[in-house]
């Protein structure tokens, strides 16, 4: 059947769609009744459901009160704490801890000679940067004294013209610390060094009017730890007592100046034959468990005992080596041999020859503030050394015997004392020495030439004949990577990624190494990974003891190739490099040198931007920037090391070219003493390379801000914030359904009309029991029964107020009274709330809420379904509406075309008649 195309009868005129919708109308009026109690009820549902989540919400803030731990918790408050800031991670104990921030965290800076301008070129040359140690190697204050250390405190110096100073020591931690403190004082003309492990004080005044002395200030015991006590001399020296050497205590990670000793995990380390013919070896694999610190003493347990005491070992009278000697009789020369290529033996000092039974062991222990010539030369050493000859330009010449040197210190002061016009110092960039012309002449040349067949003065750099006041040695590699050192201390002190690399060797064949800091900590830990790869491919510490040394022992047509996994740990290893082919005594190899000694080539025309660009390129860990200071030369350049602390300290090697760098700001670590100002030299010192301290007290974190040297106070007491939080927020959440609830329920009784929820016996229940809950006895024990009495209190608009003055006053006052009304099991505020809030508002099918709305769903469902319904039907009567008005326009059409052929009929009769 077609369908109408128009509202209006065509024949009838009849407005067809208007009495469909009239007639609809009628018809539709059950059903909108039905569709106006259903949104109704929706809207009543939703009402309802509001109010539960704001009783719900109520739930977080309730269980906050309740938590026992928020009773508990603190807040650390600093006195001062732009000087020091305290955070808590943990529980401290509450009470006042005084500290007394010494200095900040301090990176080392560099900064050049000037340049005229910063496109000048620089000449060719080259500068070295490294991390670690110089060759002034600082002993810790601590290790003084066979390991008793330090006694901080004040001395009192006079000089010879009479003036006298006190020297505050009291935060010296170093032998450095110590001589800057002398050298910078003022008030006194005297300079202080050290000889091997003695302090020397010189007085430079030239005066004879006082003798040299050195005094304890208040019954010290200062000077006497530094072996300066008793110095009062009418010399211009001073020369204190020997301080430093070997003790049991003596962690190994100091000797052999840091390299420490390296000794097998798994396999012995030293095989012995003595006297009486006895065989036998010596494991230190159990030194290597990790359980504790390694020392010295351990080292002489083990020999001993693995010898069943028939080797005793001593620390030398000197200090500074070991002996042993072999207890049993016979005619076998006593000989300790390295096993499974340990180093063990060597590192000890003690693969040396023995007489009668006795071995006599090489130096171990640096000086106060000196390496061991064994140290240098990349941990070789330079042999045994013999006599130079020095010439100075004026001609006089000496015979200097350096066969008696162990540091470099004494060569520095044999040379120096050779009775000509040189003199030997530390070199400018403190990795090697120099030797400087003081006759004043100028005829000659500076001289200085091997005198026996060792050749000593090649060997140590220093051979020349030259035009010049000066020869520097440039760099003796002293080392400081060793097969001992942690990974974690490369890099100066940023470690190394864990990850994997792939080495090939020069035949193709590959493998990979993977180092996790769990499973690896050392540098020889990585080494042997690597020799355990199964390739031809071996590695070892490099020859200048700054990196690992990778050898393709292959010897085939391809290349010796290192490539990087994921991570950064090849380039971090300072394995990432080209091979290089070095020619060897008995064949040419390929390698590759991890060396961590950054050389920086400067071709003739480079400029001082050439030069920022290419340490910038190198990633190293420091970084180049050029500024101008407004002077005639005003453009230079500032190298900085981006690791902060001491582990960042540099040494910076400018002696292959025609400018200077000079330290501009010394690398420092954070210094905070556990103690107030007044008692420092008593106070626990500790040290940090971020200003940042986590372990001094336990729970407790400080980081200085300012070095103020004045006492901060930080206060740890228990924090009642949270909980104040909790019943702000208990509150606040409470109201808002109070509020909510007295909106949907009020009712107008002039209008005489009510709300969505007037009269609902469901929320009046919720609000009835909650009001009940609020205001009523929490029979608890303890003298809080009532929250009014805590500050939270009940109003007459059905709301609750917080009063923080009468909260504040009731935790103060009994604070174990206050959790127990909170806290109490079942029976306190938050036992209570807790399951008042799920029996009415829980999500739960069985809460009060629940049952209502699955209730109001159910109705809402059916009627939702008799709506669709009776839309149905509807539609269909208005379509039979529709089509009977239609049907009947068609009935009305017919009726009036058969009018219109009626009214068009002519009576036949007539028209006869008329013709008629």
């Amino acid at each position: 059947m077609g369908t109408i195309q128009t509202t209006t009868g065509l024949v009838t005129g009849l407005d067809i769609a208007g009495l469909v919708d009239k007639l609809m109308e009628i018809s539709s009026a059950g059903r909108d009744a039905l569709q106006e109690r259903t949104d109704a009820l929706l809207e009543k549902e939703v009402a309802i459901a509001t109010l539960g989540s704001l009783v719900y919400s109520t739930k977080v803030s309730v269980l906050a009160l309740g938590n026992a731990q928020n009773y508990k918790a603190q807040k650390a408050t600093s006195s001062n704490s732009n000087a020091l800031s305290a955070t808590l991670s943990g529980t401290p104990a509450n009470g006042t801890y005084e500290f007394t921030p010494l200095q900040t965290v301090q990176t080392q800076k560099y900064l050049s000679s000037g340049f005229k301008s910063t496109t000048e070129a620089l000449g060719a040359g080259s500068i070295s940067v490294r991390f670690g140690d110089n060759v002034e190697r600082a002993a810790s204050l601590s290790l003084i004294n066979g390991g008793a250390g330090f006694t901080r405190g004040s001395i009192r110096i006079g000089d010879r013209s009479g003036a006298v100073a006190t020297i505050d020591l009291s935060t010296a931690r170093s032998v450095d610390d110590v001589l800057g403190a002398i050298n910078n004082e003022t008030g006194i003309n005297v300079t202080a060094s050290t000889r091997d492990g003695k302090i020397v004080l010189t007085d430079n005044t030239g005066q004879t009017a006082a003798n040299l002395t050195v005094s304890e200030v208040s019954r010290g015991r200062t000077a006497a730890s530094l072996g300066l006590s008793g110095i009062d001399t009418a010399s211009d020296v001073g020369v204190g007592s020997d301080i430093y050497g070997l003790f049991g205590d003596l962690d190994l990670d100091y000797l052999n100046d840091g390299a420490g000793v390296a000794v097998s995990s798994v396999l012995p380390d030293i095989e012995y034959t003595l006297r009486d013919g006895t065989t036998g070896t010596i494991d230190f694999s159990p030194l290597n468990s990790g359980e504790s610190d390694d020392t010295v003493q351990k080292v002489i347990d083990r020999i001993e005992s693995d010898s069943d005491g028939k080797l005793q070992v001593e620390i030398a009278a000197d200090g500074r080596r070991l002996t042993v000697t072999d207890t049993t009789e016979g005619t076998v020369e006593t000989t300790l041999t390295a096993l499974n290529d340990s180093t063990a033996l060597a590192d000890l000092g003690l693969d040396t020859a023995s007489v009668d039974g006795v071995i006599i062991g090489d130096r171990i222990l640096g000086g106060l503030r000196t390496v061991s010539l064994s140290s240098l030369n990349g941990g070789q050493g330079f042999g045994e050394l013999g006599t130079i000859q020095l010439t100075d330009r004026s001609g006089a010449s000496a015979m200097v015997d350096l066969s008696g040197a162990e540091t470099l210190e004494g060569l520095v002061e044999a040379i120096s004392a050779a009775g000509v016009g040189i003199r030997a110092q530390i070199n400018a960039a403190a990795n090697g020495i120099e030797l400087i012309d003081t006759s004043g002449g100028t005829d000659g040349n500076l001289i200085i030439a091997d005198a026996d067949e060792t050749n000593t003065a090649t060997k140590l750099q220093i051979a020349a004949d030259e035009d010049a006041s000066t020869v520097n040695s440039g760099d003796l590699h002293l080392q400081i990577i060793s097969r001992s050192t942690r990974l974690s201390a490369l890099n100066g002190g940023a470690g190394i990624a864990n990850g994997r690399f792939t080495i090939a060797d020069s035949t193709g064949r590959k493998a990979s190494v993977t180092v996790n800091s769990s499973a690896m900590s050392t540098v020889g830990d990585v080494i042997d990974a690597i020799n355990r790869l199964g390739i031809n491919v071996a590695a070892e510490v490099n020859a200048t003891g700054d990196g690992i040394l990778l050898r393709d022992t292959g010897g085939g047509a391809g290349t010796l190739a290192v490539s990087e996994g994921s991570s950064t740990t090849a380039a971090n290893l300072g394995l990432l490099k080209k091979a290089t082919t070095v020619e060897g005594e008995e064949q040419t190899e390929q390698q590759i040198d991890g060396s961590m000694t950054y050389t920086i080539t400067i071709d003739a025309n480079d400029t001082l931007d050439d030069l920022q660009e290419k340490i910038n390129d190198l990633g190293a860990g420091f970084s180049a920037s050029v500024l101008s200071d407004g002077s005639v030369r005003p453009w230079r350049m500032s190298l900085v090391s981006d690791r902060a602390g001491l582990a960042g300290s540099m040494v910076v090697d400018t002696s292959q070219v025609g400018f200077d760098f000079a330290v501009s700001s010394e690398a420092q670590d954070a210094l905070l003493a556990y103690g107030a100002a007044s008692t420092v030299s008593s106070a626990l010192l500790v040290t940090s390379n971020n200003n940042t301290f986590n372990n001094l007290v336990d729970g407790m974190s400080l980081t200085i801000g300012e070095a103020t040297g004045g006492t901060v106070s930080v206060t740890v007491s228990t924090s009642y914030t949270k909980l104040k939080v909790a019943a702000e927020s208990f509150v606040e959440n409470y109201n808002l359904f109070r509020e909510q609830y007295n909106e949907l329920t009020a009712y107008d009784a002039a209008e005489q009309k009510g709300s969505l929820l007037t009269g609902d016996l469901t929320v009046m229940r919720m609000e009835m029991e909650l009001t009940s809950l609020a205001t009523g006895t929490f029979h608890v024990d303890g003298q809080y029964i009532l929250l009014e009495q805590v500050g939270i209190c009940f109003e007459e608009d059905g709301t609750l107020s917080f009063n923080e003055t009468v909260f504040d006053a009731a935790i103060a006052y009994d604070p174990e009274a206050m959790e127990t009304l909170f806290t109490a099991k079942d029976i306190g505020v938050a036992g209570r709330f807790t399951a008042l809030i799920e029996r009415l508002a829980s999500s739960e099918k069985d809460s009060l809420l629940s049952r209502r709305l699955e209730a109001m769903d159910s109705r809402i469902a059916d009627s939702e379904e008799r709506i669709k319904r009776m839309n149905t039907s509807l539609e269909r009567e208005r379509t039979r509406l529709l089509t009977s008005l239609y049907n009947m326009e068609i009935a009305v059409s017919k009726i009036q075309s058969n009018l219109d052929a009626l009214d068009s009929i002519q009576w036949i009769t007539d028209q006869y008649r008329a013709k008629k």
